[in-house]
């Protein structure tokens, strides 16, 4: 009886082919988190708290018209950022706000944008409306914000 030999397949390289594709769709892609004070009447601080697995964002306050981002690493399997938000109008607590499943419905953009409002907190939307100038020969395009209410206060 003859020894097996193992067959070459690429000449080798189909073992590192195989262990960068792997890396490429389990590691990560860059995102961004926003989060918006957006709250009309007479409790318009916002204080919130958000927070992933590894990393602690920490307790912030903001007021109307202000805004926190931030960047990290999207994984698919494990990166999932919560956040806490305390009004005078109620909380909502560990409401998921990013995750890779959650990519799709920020828009078209790698930018998750959370508005809070009086009524609860908000996920926005961006659409691409694509305009032309009566004659065609002209064609622009331009993101329109919608936001779509995604959990009322408690």
């Amino acid at each position: 009886m003859g020894s097996k030999k193992i067959p070459k397949t690429l000449n080798g390289n189909f073992s590192l082919v195989l262990i960068i594709t792997i890396m490429m769709v389990t590691h990560s892609h860059g995102f961004q988190l926003e989060i918006r004070n957006e709250l009309s009447g007479r409790y318009r601080r916002l204080v919130y708290k958000c927070s992933s697995r590894d990393n602690d964002l920490g307790w912030r306050e903001d007021w109307p018209d202000q805004h926190k981002e931030w960047s990290f690493a999207m994984s698919l399997f494990h990166t999932f950022f919560y956040c806490n938000f305390h009004t005078g109008y109620g909380r909502v607590d560990k409401m998921l706000v990013a995750s890779w499943e959650m990519k799709e419905g920020c828009g078209d953009r790698d930018k998750c944008t959370w508005v809070v409002k009086k009524d609860g907190v908000y996920l926005r939307h961006w659409k691409t409306k694509f305009f032309s100038n009566k004659y065609g020969n002209e064609r622009w395009n331009e993101y329109v914000q919608h936001d779509v209410l995604q959990k009322a206060w408690s």
